[in-house]
This record gives structure tokens, sequence and C-alpha cells, in this order.
């Protein structure tokens, strides 16, 4: 099918369709020729065709898009599950315990099929970085919504906000700078001669300080790892991070392990906030006429549904707290033996050169070798 060329730019909310056709998001709901031939045989108690199921899947997929600058972008189907199925879990969880605590279950069984299913039939789908990215807004907009009409002092909303942010921030930067990660390629003339694809030629690495990789065919930094997700290779690559969608490397490390401290501290202290504000609170310490509180009793929180629905959003921000505290303890032991994730997996340990404490000052200051 030849590609028709359009005089005019497509705006955010046009795309081309899978029939070559300039298109507009809002026709989503019409012009479906298919649609309306199967609604007309089932009109008439009359079978529909498997081509026509087949076409009505497909236009469904091609018109699930999302607007962007240069045209709309389009969304895999998958992706748009977060959206339906975070809310509609946490809204039946604060039906009652007994609900809550199926759920929860079902929620874990559920990211765990996911995960092992995307990671061999899509494994560059954008599923968990938009959990990630819905879970932080559904969770925020419950705690305006919810939290601040209780007994919740604006220096403390104030106090949450900017924990909010610095995390987002350093988050953000974690995969705006996952790009720098992506190892520089040096000639190999063996794989030049193989393969025509152009190299970036520098020769300020000695032969020795590179290696070849066997993936890709190029000749990158030692301990650089090729990363199937990404499809590159990585500087001192630690692990492909699902729920930022994109790799932990030389360049971003520092950044995650912030976005993490700071994520963890945002997630323990608006719990906090929305569970002494909703359950009977008890005072623990007074830290320079701060008073700390902690949740005493949580046993009528189902009595009322908004309130419900703010205890569950609470639970579930201490079960990401849980898992961020999980991923720290782990990074903590990798910078402490002065390794990465990747290499500690394959097994390809690094002669430790260093003490625990030159560890960490490697990893802080920079220095990668």
């Amino acid at each position: 099918m030849t590609e028709k060329i359009y005089p005019d730019p497509l705006c955010c909310c046009e795309y081309i369709d899978r029939n070559n056709e300039r298109n507009h998001i809002l026709a989503c709901c019409c012009n479906c020729v298919d649609l309306d031939a199967a609604a007309d045989r089932l009109f008439r108690c009359q079978s529909v065709t498997h081509l026509q199921r087949s076409n009505m899947l497909l236009t469904l997929q091609d018109r699930i898009r999302a607007p962007w600058f240069g045209g709309a972008k389009k969304v895999a189907t998958v992706d748009v599950l977060p959206i339906i199925v975070l809310p509609a879990m946490l809204y039946t969880a604060a039906i009652s315990l007994y609900c809550c605590l199926v759920i929860f279950f079902t929620m874990l069984g559920f990211l765990t099929y996911m995960y092992f299913h995307l990671r061999c039939t899509s494994p560059r789908s954008k599923f968990f970085f938009l959990w990630a990215v819905w879970s932080i807004l559904f969770l925020f907009i419950l705690f305006e919504s919810t939290v601040p009409m209780l007994e919740l002092l604006p220096e403390e909303n104030v106090a949450f906000l900017l924990l909010l942010s610095i995390s987002v921030f350093f988050l953000y930067k974690t995969k705006h700078f996952s790009q720098s990660c992506q190892a520089i390629s040096y000639v190999n003339h063996e794989a030049a001669e193989e393969d025509s694809a152009v190299l970036l030629i520098q020769d300020e690495l000695n032969e020795s300080d590179t290696s070849v990789c066997q993936l890709c065919r190029k000749r990158v930094p030692l301990r650089t790892f090729h990363c199937i997700p990404c499809q590159t290779c990585v500087v001192r690559q630690d692990h492909h991070n699902v729920w930022l969608d994109c790799c932990i490397g030389a360049s971003n490390h520092r950044y995650y392990l912030l976005g993490c401290i700071f994520g963890l501290i945002t997630l323990l202290f608006g719990s906090n906030l929305s569970l002494t504000s909703i359950c009977h609170p008890f005072l623990i310490a007074n830290v320079v006429g701060v008073h700390v509180l902690m949740p005493d009793d949580c046993s009528d929180v189902f009595d009322q549904y908004d309130i419900a629905v703010c205890f569950v959003g609470s639970v579930y921000a201490l079960a990401m707290a849980g898992c961020v505290i999980f991923v720290l303890l782990q990074q903590i032991f990798f910078i402490s033996r002065g390794v990465t994730g990747t290499e500690w997996r394959r097994g390809e340990f690094v002669p430790q050169r260093r003490n625990c404490w030159g560890n960490w000052r490697n990893f802080l200051c920079s220095s990668y070798k």
C-alpha cells in the first residue's frame, strides 16, 4: 500500500490509521464499517463472521490513541489496563475487610502474572510504567481529596507535597538520564566487515578497556551489558526497571537511589498522615514540639465508605513502601560489594579492590572504572 502524503501536518489529535487514511481520535466511536455490519447481523439473528471480528479488533487496537505532538500516539491495549484495573480493585477493596484481603492478594497474583507474561510476549510494554504513574496520581488525588478535610495541619500537607515533588523530580531525572547510560560503540573491525551498521568511533580508549557485545557485536567499554527490552548496551547496567521503563546504569544510578529514598519517605509519611486522620491516633514522641503520632485502632474504618477508600489507599501505599524497602536493601548490598545487579545475577564479580567505604565513595563520586 502506497503511503499518502498530506500537505498539512498532523495535529496532536490526528493520526494515520491502518488504512493509511487521516483520522481523528474523536471519531473513535463512529465511522466503523465493521462494527455497523456486525451490529446489523446481530439484529438479524445472524452470526458475525470471523473476518468481521478480526477487523473490529484491529480497528479497536488502531484507534486507542493518546494525543501527542506531531500526531496521536498508538497505545497498546494492555497498557490501558492500569487505568481501569487499579481504581476498580481499590474501590472494591473498600467494601469490607474480607474484600480488602482478597483484592490485595489478587492484585499481587495479577501483577506477578503480568510480569512473566509480558516478559515473554511484549518485553517493551509500558504496562508497569503506566501502573506506577497511575498509582502515584491516584494516591495523590485520594490524599488531597480526603485527608485535608480531616484533622490535618496545613504545614503537614505542605511537607507531604514537598516530599512528593522531590521524589518525582529524582525519578524523572532517572528516566531522563537513562539514554546517557547507553554505551558509545567502538570500532570492531571483524564485526564491521560482517555488519554494515554505522558505528561511532572513539580512539581514546585502549583495546584492553573495551569488550565485544555478543548480541550486537559492537565494541563497548568494560562492565557494559546488553539490555534486551532497550535493545542497546548499557554502561554498568544494574537492572532494567519495568516500573520506570528504563535501564538503571552509570548515568542515572544515583538519581534512582535518591528517588527510592525520598519515595519511601513520602509513602510512609503520607500513609501515616492518612491513617492517623481516619483511625484513633496515639502519641509516641514529641520532637522539638512536633507530635509524632501512630494509628491505634482502625476497626471502624469500613463503617463509612469514603473513609474505607482512604484506608485502602494507605494500605496500598504501605505495600508499595515495603517493595521500595526491599529494593533499597538490595541496592545497599550491591553498592557495598562494588558490583552491579547484572554482574551479581550473572556471577561476573569484579575483584573487590576497595572496602565498603571505598565502594560507596566510588559510587558517589562517579568513578566507574
